[in-house]
């Protein structure tokens, strides 16, 4: 596969653009974003609907996340329903299909027209085809007729997800809304000069319809129900801008009908995928879900299927975020990785572009669509390269993808893209010629940290100071070891003996630098980062866990580096932190200093188990999964608060804003999984390797159906025997396949 070119690659600049540009985006404000961990999600393909438990988008002037949005553009921030002026009371709300939502309600006490509770409300909602559908069934549980007023109002400030956020004012043009029959358009033209709208169409006709509301007057005899449907479709316009742009909407479906075929596709993407049975139907429960979530995420780009990263800010194409979905999913189904890696390759930089941050070879972070990318308000128009770690986990995703699949046809497709990979690494990334990798954030619209904690003030010295760049994070080197080494096994299956032993070569020079250098006595495990200088960040966090993911770590550092990450100051018993506790800026309530991720702990599973330490691989799994269990359907979300997990709570504390579902945090608990069951593939020689096996502690047997190695799947089955041994045998195909058993 070619490298990409043409509209693809990031242009250069003008100074008097780039400075106009600049201006923009240092005009921004801090985000202010209500909570949204708890939203109800609706979503399918790109268009998501976030509502509260009544399905209701408060409308408020308080800023908040929910809303119904497209590639980035927020087409609804105010939708409610009252009854008779009052808002229902909401009893539960269903998401777990995450293309469809339930909502019960009930009504309030309108004296002298309804009694409380009498009329039961049930909201119906299918996202399909770039559209919402709605259907809400009153039902009239009184003894006696009753009349009300049921009145559903709605709003539109089109906004762009980063005004949302308050990384950029907000810049919008004109915003109108017209009445057409029995639909409400509401309408934006945007300073990309694109026309965006959103038609909300409605059966029966509303009694009185006005551009920001709908009344319908119901009476219903005792026993009686009645419908409301409702099809809201957003619509952003490419061409010249005219009336007839506005596309109509004609709410005629049945949502049943819909729910059903969506079902069907659910069930068969599930189907696609190695499944797991066993003992404990909460844990079989949990990684359903995962795989659910991962549908519900699944989005297209240029024929291409990939995960976006997360809703409701992160809903679109992230270089990190695939490349590690990718590598979590990869013996329950190949696809996902394969689909990435080509993805992304189309998008591989050629050039030079300090705006957007790009650089050749390097793979992109973030991929944006919405009106302040498409008018290159943002380094994300479209895409933006400011990442350290996307092109070195593309390349360890590639080798992973070889190992389980045997395919040399891809991975000879990709060659050029591997290779422009490999000397991004070795002329780009270095920026100060120490022999790592490192960012400098030099541009104030970009990102300041460019590792997966890439939050302004993720990286700090012991006394809560911010590093002065160029910064290396301690596992970037983990990764750039695993990366080197994986792509010289590359370049060996393809006859390349030269390349390939000079990459070991670099990847043996660059451990023992490591080791000199990102080692500290004092903390007993390695240093966050080195910055200018060579000067050491040295706090504990829980980037030292995932240098023994990369392999760079000495077997003696390794094991000081677990013991340290399991004390008390690091793991909180729902997993391990962000950073410790005995940190100056220690704050378990905050993105990344101090908080709990999941996939962070899921990689750090595979580092330690990679060094043999098994008991503490156990533990940390033993955490991920009582989180995960105790979320609502089991949904784990992109991060939970780092406080000392209580015995008297039930689930940890839910960060405000974090995206649910979240990409990679779907993937923890199956990739924690089959690295603790120590599943390791050879396709290329038909070899499935089992090592040192594991079962999570409540499980005494399970299976994996259709796991998959080259072109041939296996069903295994995992038993703990009477010495607490795990025994493994083959219950079903595999019958060209060796499994071979690692003491």
């Amino acid at each position: 596969m070619a490298l990409a070119g043409g509209e693809r690659a990031p242009r250069r600049i003008g100074k008097d653009e780039h400075e106009q540009r600049k201006k923009v985006l240092t005009q921004a404000h801090p985000a202010k974003v209500a909570r949204t961990t708890n939203a109800i999600v609706c979503k399918y393909g790109s268009l998501f609907f976030t509502s509260n438990e009544a399905g209701d988008v408060p409308i408020t002037p308080e800023e908040h996340g929910l809303g119904l949005y497209l590639a980035d553009c927020r087409y609804l921030d105010g939708y409610e329903l009252k009854v008779e002026g009052l808002t229902a009371t909401a009893l539960s709300s269903a998401s777990a299909q995450g293309y469809e939502t339930l909502h019960h309600l009930s009504t309030p006490d309108v004296r002298g027209k309804l009694p409380k509770d009498g009329i039961g409300i049930v909201r119906h909602r299918v996202a399909r085809d770039d559209a919402l559908y709605e259907v809400t069934t009153f039902h009239n549980y009184a003894r006696e007729k009753v009349s009300f007023r049921v009145r559903l109002s709605f709003r539109s400030s089109f906004k762009d997800l980063f005004n949302i956020r308050g990384f950029v004012e907000d810049h919008g043009q004109t915003r109108r809304a017209e009445r057409r029959g029995d639909s409400v358009v509401l309408r934006y033209d945007g300073l990309d000069k694109k026309r965006r709208t959103t038609t909300i169409g409605f059966s029966p006709k509303p009694k009185r319809l006005a551009t920001d509301h709908a009344e319908f007057d119901l009476a219903l005899k005792a026993g009686e129900e009645r419908t409301v449907a409702v099809t809201i479709t957003p619509h952003v316009q490419d061409g010249p801008i005219s009336k007839r742009s506005d596309p109509a909407a004609e709410p005629r479906f049945h949502a049943d009908d819909l729910g059903s075929v969506l079902e069907k596709d659910q069930r068969e993407w599930v189907a696609a995928f190695a499944s797991v049975r066993s003992s404990d139907e909460l844990l079989d429960r949990v990684m359903e879900r995962a795989l659910r979530d991962l549908r519900i995420l699944r989005a297209e780009r240029d024929g291409l299927h990939f995960v976006a990263a997360g809703v409701p800010w992160f809903a679109t194409l992230f270089g990190r975020d695939s490349c590690i979905v990718g590598l979590q999913t990869l013996p329950f189904g190949p696809s996902l990785a394969a689909e990435t890696l080509k993805l992304l390759a189309r998008f591989q930089s050629t050039k030079v572009d300090e705006y957007r941050d790009a650089e050749p070879g390097k793979m992109l972070h973030e991929l944006r669509t919405g009106e302040l990318a498409t008018a290159g308000l943002i380094p994300q128009s479209p895409a933006y390269y400011g990442t350290v770690d996307a092109t070195l986990l593309w390349v360890i995703l590639l080798g992973q993808y070889l190992n389980w699949t045997g395919d040399s046809d891809l991975a000879r497709d990709l060659r050029p893209n591997l290779e422009a990979a490999v000397e991004w690494t070795e002329r780009w990334g270095d920026h100060d010629g120490d022999g790592y990798v490192d960012y400098t954030g030099r541009f104030k619209g970009g990102l300041v940290n460019q590792g997966w904690k890439d939050s302004g003030t993720s990286i700090v010295n012991a006394d809560g100071s911010l590093p002065t760049p160029p910064i290396a994070l301690c596992e970037v080197q983990g990764y750039l070891y695993r990366a080197w080494r994986t792509a010289a096994r590359v370049f060996a299956s393809f006859g390349e003996r030269a390349r390939a032993d000079d990459l070991m070569r670099k990847a043996g020079d660059l451990r023992e630098r490591f080791e000199r250098d990102y080692w500290s006595e004092r903390l007993g495990c390695y240093v966050l980062a080195l910055q200018k200088g060579k000067r050491p960040c040295e706090v504990v966090a829980s980037n030292a866990g995932q240098v023994l993911w990369g392999g760079i770590a000495s077997p003696e550092h390794a094991a000081r580096t677990a013991e340290r990450l399991l004390a008390p100051d690091m793991f909180s018993g729902w997993g391990i932190r962000t950073l410790s506790k005995s940190a100056v800026v220690f704050n378990p309530l905050s993105y990344h200093l101090g908080s709990v991720w999941p996939h962070d702990n899921s990689l750090i599973v595979g580092g330690l188990r990679r060094y043999g330490h098994d008991d503490a691989a156990q533990r940390v799994f033993s955490a991920l999964y009582a989180a995960a269990a105790s979320f609502r359907d089991q949904r784990v979300p992109e991060l939970y608060c780092g406080y000392d997990r209580d015995p008297a709570e039930a689930s940890p504390v839910g960060y405000p804003v974090a995206c649910s579902p979240q990409a990679w945090a779907a993937g923890a608990l199956p990739y924690a999984l089959w690295q603790i069951l120590g599943l390791r593939a050879r396709a290329a020689d038909g070899k499935l390797i089992v090592d040192r096996p594991r079962l999570p502690d409540q499980v005494q047997w399970l299976e994996i159906h259709g796991l998959s190695l080259g072109d041939h799947s296996v069903d295994l089955r995992f038993e703990r025997g009477d010495s607490g041994r795990v025994e493994v045998r083959t219950i079903g195909g595999g019958e060209k396949l060796t499994i071979e058993r690692s003491p």
